[in-house]
């Protein structure tokens, strides 16, 4: 089994092992890096971040999104502050979200057009800024109806301009709207089968746009959807394993098509072919080079790779797994 010096934290959501008979597809096992071999170190070029509320540093962030075209990344912390970066690890410039009394967003998005989507987890809704931070746009509140949240979690963007919310706390289901925030459909409720999340915490689409893939935190697996949310396959179940998963918080698609996989629990990542084939484990506990506490999201423009390591306010530059 893969080791780690850290007992896996249980978030706030109940963890469940899942049946393999209750899903149309399992996919395990790993192919380089399998076996009892120890994971291979993140291949660190340069980290960015220290603690802190100035800009340049962060209070426990916990989303990041690329812009590839502009070659930026935006990191949202815990302290309701989003702020750009250049892909050399330069702060750029910082705002903070209109309110966060009741608690600090998890997630957000670029779209194609440059806006930057946050999910204003605790306060149900979804607000749009430019990439200075210009308010643009905020849709949804509190609620199970069409349109409405209960902490949303992460933006993606689809087919013709849709935008699809995460969300988790009461519906655990995707919303999707037009790229002006009008309801289309939603898909998802609680539970463990198919069809079912518990804490759809981030998303990423392929490359075509083809497939939707889903960060199933609590049941500890990533879902494979269609843009209409009908299930197609699932990678992973739970465990400790190569091709195992701990609170899968991020999934990020590369250029080739296979996926990374950032698992808060574990304290890694994983590589996987986009047919749920493990090709690889990276990093592990701890505070030293390449290694991750509590990481919370990933993404990559092209060969160049970030991963949000939470626990220690930083995000890691790679290049290729």
């Amino acid at each position: 089994m893969f080791r780690t010096s850290h007992a896996i934290p249980v978030p706030a959501c109940v963890a469940r092992i899942v049946p393999a008979a209750s899903l149309l597809v399992v996919i395990a096992g790993c192919g380089a890096g399998g076996g009892d071999a120890e994971p291979a170190p993140l291949e660190t070029r340069f980290t960015f971040g220290s603690p802190g509320r100035s800009l340049g540093q962060f209070q426990y962030p916990r989303g990041i999104a690329v812009d590839p075209v502009r070659r930026v990344l935006f990191v949202v912390d815990k302290s309701a502050r989003v702020q750009r970066w250049s892909f050399d690890g330069e702060p750029q410039v910082q705002w903070r979200m209109p309110s966060w009394d009741k608690g600090k967003p998890t997630g957000l998005g670029v779209s194609p057009d440059g806006r930057v989507f946050v999910a204003d987890t605790h306060e149900h809704r979804v607000i749009a800024y430019d990439a200075d931070g210009r308010e643009l746009m905020r849709f949804g509140r509190y609620g199970s109806g069409p349109g409405e949240f209960i902490y949303p979690t992460d933006v993606a963007f689809g087919p013709g301009g849709n935008v699809y919310v995460s969300e988790y706390g009461g519906n655990e289901r995707i919303s999707v709207f037009t790229g002006d925030g009008e309801h289309l459909f939603s898909f998802g409720e609680p539970g463990a089968e198919v069809g079912q999340y518990s804490r759809p915490q981030s998303m990423a689409f392929s490359a075509d746009r083809s497939e939707l893939f889903i960060a199933d935190a609590c049941n500890h697996r990533i879902v494979v959807v269609d843009p209409r949310g009908n299930p197609l396959r699932v990678i992973g179940t739970a465990g400790r394993g190569p091709g195992e998963l701990a609170y899968p918080y991020d999934v990020c698609v590369l250029d080739d098509g296979t996926l990374l996989v950032c698992e808060f629990g574990n304290n890694r990542i994983q590589r996987f072919s986009a047919d749920g084939r493990c090709l690889g484990v990276y990093g592990r506990a701890g505070s030293g080079r390449g290694e991750l506490q509590y990481p919370w999201g990933i993404d990559g423009a092209g060969e160049t790779i970030f991963v949000l390591d939470s626990g220690n306010n930083r995000v890691h530059v790679i290049r290729g797994l």
